[in-house]
This record gives structure tokens, C-alpha cells and sequence, in this order.
């Protein structure tokens, strides 16, 4: 599910992985029973990360991609990982390729890789 409050691209602490979480902490706090995970974009409309996962899918077009660093987010363990291994591509990511996606994926370093199925509506976090 999408969280309505979106990123700022050019915020520095965005890249890094620090205590500064209250966008991220209402939101968790305000999502449905039953979702597990929560998706931003940021003020372009691209998909940058979850609350506490980096974000990979496969478009139509067979290509398997995580959002961009320039998008905003934090350059995960394991998202480095699997970019390293080829497994995924950096690229830019739309809500038309989000919605449009064969596969979605959401992991981390501690969690690894899970599939993942994008629900619809979003959260309106309290702040």
C-alpha cells in the first residue's frame, strides 16, 4: 500500500539510516490492519522505498529495477548486494511501472527478499 505523504528527493537523510523517522513511524502507525509494509514516492512521483524496506520489481518489459539513488532513499545492504550481482538494475520508477509491475519484491539486510502484492488505496499519515 502507498503512503499519500511523499519524499522529499533532495532531502540528505534520506540516504541514511538514522533515528529521523517520524514520516515513517506515523505512517506504520496509521496503516490498516493486515498491511505489513507501506511505499513512498517522493514530490516527482517516483517510487523511492518502504518504511523499512527497499523496493525491486520486474516491469512489463522483463527488466528487473530498484528505484535510483536520486530518487531518495537509503542505499540498503542488500539492495547494494543484489545491484552488485546483477540480479536488479537502477532506474527511475513511476507509479504506472509500480502498478503495471509483474513482480514486486520488498527487502533488506535482516528480512532478505520477499514477493510482495501492491494493494490499493493509501495511508494519510497524521503528519
Amino acid at each position: 500500500m502507498l503512503c499519500a505523504a511523499r519524499l522529499d528527493p533532495g532531502d540528505a537523510l534520506l540516504r541514511h539510516k538514522t533515528t529521523a523517522r517520524a514520516l515513517y513511524d506515523a505512517a506504520l502507525r496509521a496503516r490498516p490492519e493486515g498491511v505489513d509494509e507501506l511505499l513512498f514516492l517522493n514530490t516527482r512521483g517516483e517510487l523511492c522505498e518502504g518504511a523499512y524496506t527497499n523496493v525491486f520489481l520486474e516491469r512489463e518489459d522483463g527488466a528487473r529495477v530498484t528505484p535510483a539513488l536520486s530518487s531518495g532513499l537509503l542505499p540498503g545492504v542488500l539492495r547494494e548486494t543484489l545491484l552488485e550481482e546483477g540480479a536488479f538494475a537502477e532506474a527511475v520508477v513511476s507509479l504506472a511501472d509500480l502498478r503495471r509491475a509483474k513482480r514486486l519484491w520488498i527487502g533488506n539486510a535482516l528480512r532478505g527478499l520477499m514477493g510482495a502484492e501492491l494493494l490499493p488505496g493509501e495511508v494519510l499519515s497524521p503528519l
